[in-house]
C-alpha cells in the first residue's frame, strides 16, 4: 500500500519563493581557445585573492600584470587527477581563503582522468567502458566546483578548442562546431552549468595608411555572441546588448555583459554589428 505524502506546511514552501528580480545568479565561466589565445591572462583577471590550478599547462606567466600585488593569485600545480578532490576539500574548509578559482585546464585534467581510470583497471588503453568512467569523474568534478558559488567563490574552467565534424544527430548537427576539448559528454555537462561561454583567438587587424601601407597588429579577442559555428553563451537579461567579441577582455567587462550593462564604446548602435572594444582599454 503506498504511503501518503505528507502535505508540507504552506509557510515552509513560502519561505523558499524568491523574487527574480532580487535573485544574483552565480558566475561560472569556462574559456577556450588554441594555446596562447589568451585564457590564462583572461581568467586571472577574476576576483582576487585567485587560486590557479595549473594542470601541466606550465603557462601561468601570462597571468602576469603591472597591477598585481603579492599574494593576488596563488598557483598550485596538479600532478594527479585525485588531488583536484584534495583541493575542493580545502576550498570546502577554507572558502574566505579564494574568491575565485581557475582550471588551467580541463583538457589536460581530463589526461589525468584517463591515466587514473587506465590505472584503476590495470590496463594500458582506454576502452568504451572506461571512457564512460572517466566521463563520470570529470562530471563529478565540474557539479563539485560549480557548487563553489554556494560559498561565494567563482569558479573559471579554462579547455583547448576542439572542432566537431557535424555529422551527428539531427539537422542541428549539420554544421561543423568548434568547442572545449572535452569528451561530448563531459562537455555537454560544463557548456550546461556555464553561465559565459567564450572562445579565445587571435585576430589580425588591418589598417590602411597613406598609399599602399598598412599597419598589422594581432589582437587577442574574446568570442560571446552567438554564432552559427564556435559554441558561446552569456546568460544575461533579456534584451540586454551582447558583443560579438571583446578586445583585451577582462573579467569586469564579461561582468557589464552579464548583469545587461555593456555599452559600445565606439558608440555604434546597428543591430548585427560587431561590437569592439579599443585594444588596451579597460
Amino acid at each position: 500500500m503506498a504511503t501518503k505524502r505528507k502535505t508540507p506546511k504552506k509557510s515552509s514552501l513560502e519561505d523558499r519563493f524568491q523574487d527574480l528580480l532580487d535573485m544574483d545568479t552565480p558566475t561560472i565561466i569556462t574559456l577556450y581557445g588554441r594555446p596562447g589565445t589568451g585564457k590564462t591572462t583572461i581568467s586571472c583577471t577574476l576576483p582576487k585573492p585567485l587560486l590557479l590550478i595549473d594542470v601541466k599547462d606550465k603557462g601561468t606567466d601570462s597571468g602576469k600584470r603591472e597591477d598585481l600585488e603579492p599574494g593576488d593569485i596563488t598557483v598550485f600545480e596538479l600532478e594527479s587527477f585525485d588531488e583536484i578532490y584534495d583541493i575542493y576539500d580545502y576550498l570546502e574548509e577554507n572558502p574566505d581563503k579564494f574568491k575565485s578559482v581557475v582550471i588551467d585546464h580541463m583538457t589536460a585534467l581530463q589526461d589525468f582522468c584517463y591515466e587514473k581510470v587506465m590505472d584503476e583497471e590495470g590496463k594500458s588503453k582506454m576502452s568504451q567502458g572506461m571512457y564512460g568512467t572517466a566521463g563520470g569523474y570529470l562530471k563529478e568534478v565540474i557539479n563539485l566546483y560549480k557548487g563553489l558559488t554556494d560559498l561565494g567563490i567563482t569558479p573559471c574552467f579554462n579547455c583547448q578548442d576542439r572542432m566537431e565534424s557535424g555529422d551527428g544527430e539531427g539537422e542541428d548537427q549539420l554544421l561543423p562546431e568548434v568547442g572545449p576539448s572535452l569528451m561530448p559528454s563531459v562537455a555537454r555537462t560544463l557548456c550546461a552549468a556555464s553561465r559565459v561561454i567564450g572562445h579565445t583567438y587571435q585576430f589580425e587587424n588591418v589598417e590602411k595608411l597613406e598609399g599602399a601601407k598598412v599597419r598589422r597588429n594581432i589582437e587577442f579577442r574574446l568570442r560571446l555572441g552567438p554564432n552559427p559555428y564556435y559554441i558561446t553563451k552569456v546568460t544575461r537579461p533579456f534584451g540586454t546588448p551582447c558583443p560579438q567579441f571583446l578586445v583585451d577582455a577582462n573579467y569586469k567587462d564579461i561582468m557589464k555583459v552579464v548583469k545587461g550593462k555593456w555599452e559600445d564604446p565606439t558608440g555604434t548602435k546597428k543591430k548585427g554589428t560587431s561590437v569592439k572594444k579599443k585594444l588596451g582599454s579597460k
